[in-house]
């Protein structure tokens, strides 16, 4: 005889026929009969939870993270580094500050200066409060080259500095990179940054010129992310501190 026994498993209904036939004589072992359905019941449920269990499973794509960061940045005039400075800010987080040019100057803080340099304007404290200690590096360009500077920034040490390339062939072109974790202790999902232009003079306050439209630019961690930022021309700079684009790609 064919026995329909419904079983659920889940949101899962199964009608399993299961047969109570004879071995030896039905009537004599019923214990027997009982048993082997039983057995057998129970061995279909699992067989049937391992594939229920299988066919849930989702495949999760493999995320490939690179650690060099390529920069390439363009400016209306050639680079002048006597002159000027040029300075990429990162920070693991959005809500990083940096002095910027005209109009959202901080009439304390006005000034673009490093942490070992004391400011014309304002106290190296507020400098600290207000902006080093938000950050995570930044990369300045200068007579020497490219040179990468990581935090912690304190008032009681400078900050070590590390040369990455020399500055080469001088042209309306910035091209350096670098290891992102010579920067970053460890590497965030996104690396928020900037990039400032700054006229360098030792008499003179040294008030940012230029910077991206933005300081909420951020780029993924992601292999093979590509960010280009365009700014707008101001021919009221010199066209040496006059930004037209930054563009940052992660690569292997």
């Amino acid at each position: 005889m064919i026995k329909m026994i419904l079983v659920k498993f889940g949101n899962l209904r199964v009608n399993l026929a299961v047969s109570s036939w004879k071995l030896g004589t039905a009537t004599a072992c019923p214990e027997r009969i009982e048993g082997f359905s039983r057995r057998f019941l129970i061995s279909l449920i699992c067989l049937l939870a391992m594939i229920i269990s299988g066919c849930a499973k989702t495949m999760t794509p493999i995320v490939s993270y690179g650690d060099q960061l390529v920069v390439d940045v363009t400016l209306r005039g050639n680079v002048d580094i006597v002159n000027n400075r040029y300075f990429l800010v990162m920070s693991d987080n959005g809500s990083y500050n940096l002095p910027l040019p005209y109009p959202y100057i901080i009439d304390a803080t006005p000034e673009f200066i490093e942490p070992e340099i004391a400011p014309q304007i304002g106290s190296r404290e507020a400098y600290f409060t207000n902006f080093f200690s938000t950050w995570s590096g930044y990369v300045v360009v200068d007579a020497t080259g490219f040179s990468l500077v990581k935090s912690p920034f304190v008032m009681t040490a400078i900050p070590s500095r590390e040369v990455l390339e020399n500055l080469g062939e001088v042209s309306t072109k910035l091209h350096f990179s670098f290891r992102l974790g010579r920067l970053f202790a460890t590497v965030p999902d996104y690396l928020y940054f900037d990039f400032v232009t700054v006229p360098w003079s030792n008499t003179a306050p040294k008030t940012p010129s230029d910077h991206l439209p933005s300081t909420g630019n951020r780029v993924s961690k992601v292999l093979g992310t590509d960010v280009s930022i365009s700014d707008d021309s101001n021919s009221s700079l010199p066209a040496s501190q006059d930004i037209l684009n930054v563009r940052l790609q992660v690569q292997q």
